[in-house]
């Protein structure tokens, strides 16, 4: 973007001078913007909506506020193929502009010389003709531009066209002025709250659609350390914990690594008790999946609605309907303080802005005035005040009235089945100043189908890319034939043994190399196991198209800064651009062992197999010398896993360690594995 003169007779003085700029700069954003500039601008631009009671416009400009820089990437791969394919099209880009003055046919003097235009324009305008550019993209790959086609109308439209099954969800870090001048590990804690953006949800309808609700973080109890900074401080004991496991060579040393593991086990426990109590507390329930048979969602509506009616409450939004239809949806798994708390914020600070300044009277309150933008501003007193003269009765009497429908759904028999019900994905589209935490092992999420994405750009993107492979919400996928990479490094012998004698047995019609790098070939499944990514080795890199990826390496699927302000990368970028539905890693360092119980058990939960023994009931006592035993007598029936995402969840279990169970995370749309049909 062009620098402007803000002082300049284009700004509309009526109205605060930076939404006027910020108004501006969304407006005139560049083909390839700064990441970081541009997500600022439009947090700011969210903030305001939601300050005016806008939910739509604010949750638009939150989803373009996260992960810009991948759509740069995407744009520019996509400008390269078409170069690729067309050896002319560069010099067609630059004659496009030549092309839209001489149809306009209104060129200026200063144009016209510049162009240096011959006299006759027709003959020249028939010779532009043969290297016109098509600008008929699909609204999937123009929506990951910068373009006027990222707009409200189209934002609603995608909503729209995405399978029903999906609940999208986005949480998204507030505007923090700070990154602009500290380093990235001061202002990355410098977090106190999040939005938490419904996209798509079972309560949603034509009449109420996105939504935002605010959610105070790093909540923590006096004494305690706020909740970014133990998690990082965690992560860090454990890198260095594992980073020195080489270096033990007594028993004294072993006993104190073995004691740092468990200790480190029970601060990440900590981190997500503190998650779900302290921080997220009822909230927790937007973040769940459609419920699979519908009547649990009728019924859920029922006792909301005929609560509402019976006490009359005359003046709810639409907004706090739904945030209600979720909370008693989801109070099986929440405590009494949860709910309460949960309630009295969606009565209160939920509510219209518009019915409480009618009814306000704040000359009492030493804490709020009558200037306000959001409810949040306003003191306990003063939202209870405004309640009690908005439905004609206190705000503890309707606490009660939806706690006493949360108790029956919770504890009563005829709702028991609720809390055990089957749910369709959730694909959560997570800031990359949330990515680390383990959002998937929430006490609500810890069963459901669950995958993160970058934004709602590359949802639609993989969406209409795999839509002819899409059936009820899932990508169809074989996984006959798979390619697998193992210790390229040759550093991780027991692993090796340990993997090799796996894939033998599990799925050996799979080939691929041991010991030595190599890029994976197309295949229906591709298996990486070794230190990170394989990009050290600049290799695996997927191929185009990629298929669905497993990386079990230290980090193979955190979100890395290399410098305060530069754009966070993570290898699934690279895999999503070259439509690969869905990668499989890991957040942080973890240890093979463990990791190749996940690993393992999440392939033989999902991967079809004529394995005379299940999995989970093979002998592994030399495993790690690359000795199976089959000849054990099979204890329980298998039942696999088709739904990758429910097999992750599934998978975490296989390990003890809370540190490598939540370090797992799935990163695309929801797969199913399908024997020998479907797929691409």
């Amino acid at each position: 973007m062009e620098d402007f003169d803000i002082f300049t007779n284009e700004i509309n003085y009526t109205k605060p001078l930076y939404t006027n700029i910020l108004n501006k700069f969304v407006k005139e954003v560049p083909v390839a913007p700064f990441s970081a500039n541009y997500e600022s601008a439009r947090k700011l631009q969210a903030e305001e909506c939601l300050k005016d009671n806008d939910d739509l416009t604010c949750a638009f400009h939150l989803s373009e506020a996260v992960s810009s820089s991948v759509r740069t990437l995407a744009a520019y791969r996509d400008e390269q193929i078409k170069i690729g394919n067309d050896k002319l099209h560069m010099i067609k880009s630059h004659i496009k502009p030549v092309q839209e003055i001489l149809k306009m046919n209104t060129g200026t003097q200063n144009e016209t010389e510049l162009l240096d235009l011959p006299i006759d324009l027709d003959k020249i305008t028939k010779i532009l003709k043969k290297y016109e550019i098509s600008d008929d993209e699909p609204l999937h790959k123009t929506y990951l531009k910068f373009t006027p086609e990222n707009n409200v109308d189209d934002f609603q439209k995608i909503l729209k066209e995405l399978p029903k099954e999906w609940t999208i969800v986005q949480l998204t870090t507030p505007y923090n002025p700070n990154e602009n001048l500290k380093p990235l590990n001061d202002y990355r804690t410098e977090i106190d709250s999040i939005y938490i953006t419904v996209l798509t949800n079972d309560y949603l309808d034509d009449s109420v659609g996105p939504f935002t609700v605010v959610v105070p973080a790093n909540v923590v109890k006096e004494g305690e350390k706020p909740l970014f900074t133990e998690l990082y401080s965690l992560l860090e004991d454990n890198y260095k914990t594992i980073e020195n496991a080489q270096l033990l060579n007594n028993k004294r040393l072993v006993r104190n690594y073995w004691s740092r593991r468990e200790d480190i086990d029970l601060r990440m426990k900590s981190v997500i008790n503190t998650m779900d109590r302290a921080w997220l507390g009822g909230w927790g329930c937007l973040l769940t999946g459609r419920l699979q048979d519908p009547k649990w969602r009728d019924r859920v509506r029922e006792i909301v609605d005929s609560t509402i009616t019976d006490w009359g409450f005359i003046r709810l939004t639409k907004k706090q309907r739904v945030l209600l239809y979720n909370l008693i949806e989801s109070s099986p798994q929440l405590s009494s303080t949860q709910i309460k708390t949960c309630l009295r914020k969606i009565l209160t600070e939920n509510g219209n802005p518009d019915d409480v300044r009618e009814v306000l009277d704040t000359s009492d309150c030493i804490h709020c005035t009558v200037e306000f933008n959001l409810l949040t501003e306003l003191c306990v007193k003063c939202l209870a005040n405004s309640f009690k003269s908005i439905h004609h009765f206190s705000l503890v009497d309707g606490i009660k009235a939806f706690s006493q429908a949360a108790t029956l759904v919770g504890q009563s028999d005829e709702w028991a089945d609720l809390k055990k019900a089957k749910r369709h994905p959730v694909i959560l589209i997570v800031d990359e100043m949330l990515d680390t935490f383990p959002w998937e092992c929430l006490p609500l999420l810890n069963t459901h189908p669950v995958s993160r994405m970058e934004n709602l750009h590359f949802i639609y993107y993989l969406y209409k890319v795999h839509e002819k492979n899409i059936v009820d919400g899932y990508y169809l996928s074989k996984a006959d034939e798979g390619r697998y990479v193992i210790n390229p490094e040759k550093n991780l012998s027991r692993m090796e043994r340990r993997m090799v004698s796996f894939v033998q047995y599990w799925c050996p019609q799979w080939s691929g190399t041991v010991g030595e790098p190599a890029a994976p070939e197309d295949s229906d499944f591709f298996l990486y196991c070794g230190h990170g990514d394989g990009g050290q080795l600049s290799a695996p890199a997927p191929p185009a198209p990629a298929p669905p990826a497993l990386l079990a390496g230290c980090g193979s699927c955190r979100v890395a800064r290399r410098a305060p302000r530069a754009p966070p990368a993570v290898s699934a970028h690279h895999y999503h651009i070259a439509t690969s539905p869905i990668v499989i890693g890991m957040l942080w360092e973890v240890t093979d062992l463990e990791v190749d119980k996940v690993v393992t058990s999440l392939l033989s939960l999902c991967v079809p197999s004529t394995a005379p023994v299940p999995w989970d009931q093979v002998g592994k006592a030399r495993w790690g010398d690359g000795q199976l035993d089959t000849n054990v007598e099979k204890k329980s029936d298998f039942k696999p896993e088709p739904l990758l995402l429910s097999a992750v969840a599934r998978a975490r279990r296989s390990t003890s360690y809370v540190m490598i169970a939540s370090s797992v995370v799935a990163r695309g749309i929801p797969v199913r594995v399908v024997e020998g049909t479907g797929g691409s």
